[in-house]
């Protein structure tokens, strides 16, 4: 008898435990690749719009429910036309994580020490295909595993990557404008990624991130520590003004995951042989394992 009661205390806890998807870091190194084939995603040009289409028909295969949030930013007296991509994943839930990325590249290689490479568009393959690879892949799974509790909301930003320099108004256009317009179920949660598929991954607690959401960032940190991905760092690093930070304003629980400390950041040299398939499964495993926990 004691025997069966343990066999069934046993049964009991496994049936209890949350089975969490792999994340397929090949699939999300292939989204990688193939967004930086289309070449740089400029704002206003055909090579975004192949973007949009691109992530579109991903998305779609997952059975989300798709938007798309169509504005118009003025950048230097020119008016660029934006679009945010947004895919809800069980929308009948009213708990809430949005995990959000931008998908435009900077139109100006602006950080080559040679000044005449300037005007030169950048593929962006760290910024910022990573993040929209690891957000399109988990959207795959969100396709074929339900969370045990929570909903998710996937939204890929535009006009992000168009700013001034010390001019903190000028960036993230995209994720202002969602925050200032958003109707619906407010996320619990919100987690940008960006930046995310340096080789030399390094991930250190934002400061922004750290100073408005402490425990936010300690629960994803303990969990990429549970999994054994040393490269989540537990220090706090410089302030990025990123797609969180209009989240944060306006009240959000909110937390930007990105490495910073990047040679080729706005160069011509920003290219998928500086990344690497192992970084984006470090940090899309750690989402899914936050998604998933009871």
């Amino acid at each position: 008898m004691k025997k069966l009661s343990i066999l069934f205390l046993f049964l009991l806890l496994i049936s209890c435990q949350v089975n969490v998807p792999k994340f397929n870091s090949n699939l999300a190194w292939q989204y990688l690749e193939e967004q930086c084939a289309l070449g740089a995603r400029v704002p206003g040009s055909d090579e975004i719009e192949l973007c949009r289409n691109y992530i579109t028909t991903i998305l779609e295969r997952s059975d989300a429910a798709i938007e798309q949030q169509h504005f118009e930013a003025q950048i230097d007296s020119i008016n660029y036309p934006g679009v945010n991509i947004i895919a809800h994943f069980y929308p009948r839930r009213s708990r809430r994580i949005l995990l959000g990325a931008h998908y435009d590249t900077r139109p100006w290689a602006d950080k080559e020490e040679n000044s005449q490479l300037h005007t030169i568009p950048i593929i962006g393959a760290n910024d910022a295909a990573s993040g929209v690879a690891v957000l399109l892949e988990i959207a795959n799974v969100l396709g074929k595993y339900e969370p045990p509790q929570y909903g998710v909301d996937l939204v890929f930003f535009d006009l992000e990557d168009m700013g001034d320099y010390g001019e903190r108004e000028t960036w993230c256009l995209g994720s202002k404008y969602f925050v200032e317009h958003f109707i619906g179920k407010e996320p619990e949660q919100v987690i940008i990624v960006d930046m995310i598929g340096d080789k030399n991954l390094n991930i250190e607690m934002e400061y922004f991130s750290y100073h408005n959401s402490p425990r936010l960032v300690n629960q994803v940190w303990q969990i990429a520590d549970d999994l054994g991905f040393s490269q989540f760092k537990p220090e706090i690093g410089q302030l990025v003004y990123d797609d969180h930070y209009p989240f944060i304003e306006n009240g959000y629980n909110a937390i930007d995951i990105i490495d910073f400390e990047y040679p080729w950041w706005h160069t011509l040299e920003d290219t998928p042989d500086k990344c690497s398939p192992a970084s984006l499964d470090i940090v899309g495993q750690t989402l899914l394992q936050l998604i998933f926990s009871e």
